[in-house]
């Protein structure tokens, strides 16, 4: 309902996002059963491999952009030009993924290997983005990516017994994402 209402009915990113942010923090409260963070249970040479994958969400943004048919108000309606573009670049890079993978892969999470609701509801939640800018056969190619993202980032987190995988994976796919947005959407 924030993303819904920070988009559509406020048209800022900002609100959006510090909305769904806001609505999460007391589910995510201490006293919470969350899955811990813990940052020496995986090696780095297991946990770099797999964080660098995130990076495919910005290489796919870059190579499908002249068949995604942006509207040439984007970068305005995402807040990402002027000053506070970089603000908004950090926060939905750093603080996004972390809130996030608490959030669908910790607190809602499933320690089960077959696809589960709460996928769906990641895929879905997220065309209330989406949806206001590509066509219902991008959101439809949208909506199964993420469904398959979502079941994979709860396997690594099912797998390592860790948040940190999913966390730094979906960190670079953020930042790669947002990137490619930026700089495409300015340069329209």
């Amino acid at each position: 309902m924030a993303v819904a209402a920070g988009m559509i009915f406020l048209r800022s990113a900002w609100a959006a996002l510090i909305g769904f942010h806001l609505a999460m923090l007391p589910l995510l409260l201490p006293g919470r059963q969350t899955p811990p963070l813990p940052l020496a249970s995986v090696s780095l040479r297991r946990l770099l491999p797999v964080a660098l994958t995130g990076l495919v969400a910005g290489l796919l943004a870059w190579l499908l952009w002249p068949w995604l048919r942006l509207p040439p108000d984007l970068s305005v309606r995402l807040a990402l030009g002027g000053s506070s573009g970089w603000l908004i670049v950090a926060y939905f890079s750093l603080a996004n993924p972390v809130l996030e993978e608490f959030y669908w892969r910790g607190r809602l999470g499933s320690a089960s290997s077959i696809l589960q609701p709460v996928d769906f509801l990641y895929a879905g939640y997220h065309l209330l983005v989406v949806g206001l800018f590509l066509s219902p056969a991008w959101n439809l190619a949208i909506f199964v990516i993420l469904v398959a993202v979502s079941w994979a980032w709860r396997q690594l987190t099912r797998r390592f017994q860790s948040l940190l995988p999913a966390v730094l994976c979906h960190m670079l796919a953020d930042f790669s994402l947002i990137l490619v947005v930026a700089q495409k959407a300015i340069h329209l």
